[in-house]
């Protein structure tokens, strides 16, 4: 009699569990997500305002397409970070049911990922049979991350040509607005004036100050509203500056 011969075929990450099924791929690193950011590697993570979702487009090879087959994956994410007694933490999550080849999956990240400490996360897919390398093996990376829950200090406004609460000359004369903000990681600051303009002035790096240029049309009182913004996208408080333009001339170029 015939002796037959049954081979098993283990599941390990990155191959095939059986001769008809290929593995799905590898995540690439710039197929995912923190927030709406582009994934943050190496010595710059992203810094985000609370815990943030995390997505990661997922693919199974299109040679694995039978007839009549949707090609399903699932995602298996992991986050990482290390506490405050020097001991790693882990937390994990898995797609609650597989979605179509190509298609973005999410993780929101648990409340009791701590603020001010990078954490990593990665991502792989599974395809019920077997699972790709994970996103950041290989020639892939960890997206890292920091949460900043500190809104940075309002920013502080001078003028030389429009002082607060002072009239001065006058419509047609450009003045200049100094703000400035004593939190390190403002990157931004909002303004706007009575009626407009309206405008973002950047400063030249993290925690400098930045000149908003203006062109009064009206005499009268008018103000200017700034708030700063830090690299987490949190916003200060509003400042008010008040000023009193004289009538004045014909606009002067500067």
């Amino acid at each position: 009699m015939a002796a037959v011969v049954a081979s098993v075929v283990t599941a390990v990450p990155g191959t095939a569990h059986a001769a008809d099924n290929l593995p799905p791929e590898q995540p690439l690193v710039q197929d995912l997500r923190t927030n709406s950011e582009p994934c943050a590697t190496g010595d710059a993570p992203a810094y985000v305002a609370t815990e943030p979702f995390v997505t990661a487009v997922l693919r199974d090879p299109v040679e694995d397409n039978q007839p009549s087959e949707a090609n399903m994956v699932s995602g298996e994410f992991e986050a990482w970070w290390t506490d405050a007694s020097g001991a790693e933490q882990r937390r994990t999550y898995a797609s609650s049911y597989p979605l179509p080849s190509g298609t973005a999956q999410r993780w929101q990240l648990p409340p009791d990922v701590p603020a001010d400490t990078v954490v990593s996360w990665h991502v792989r897919a599974n395809d019920g049979t077997a699972v790709s390398a994970w996103s950041s093996e290989g020639a892939g990376a960890a997206c890292r991350f920091v949460i900043d829950r500190v809104s940075p200090n309002a920013p502080v406004v001078t003028s030389e040509e429009y002082p607060a609460d002072q009239y001065r000359d006058g419509v047609g004369v450009y003045g200049s607005f100094t703000v400035d903000s004593p939190s390190p990681d403002v990157v931004a600051y909002e303004y706007g004036f009575v009626g407009g303009p309206y405008g973002t002035a950047r400063p030249a790096g993290p925690g400098g100050g930045a000149t908003i240029r203006f062109l009064p049309q009206r005499n009268g009182p008018d103000y200017l509203t700034v708030r700063a913004i830090d690299r987490a996208g949190r916003s200060s408080t509003s400042v008010y500056h008040h000023f009193f333009v004289n009538a004045g001339r014909a606009p002067v170029a500067h």
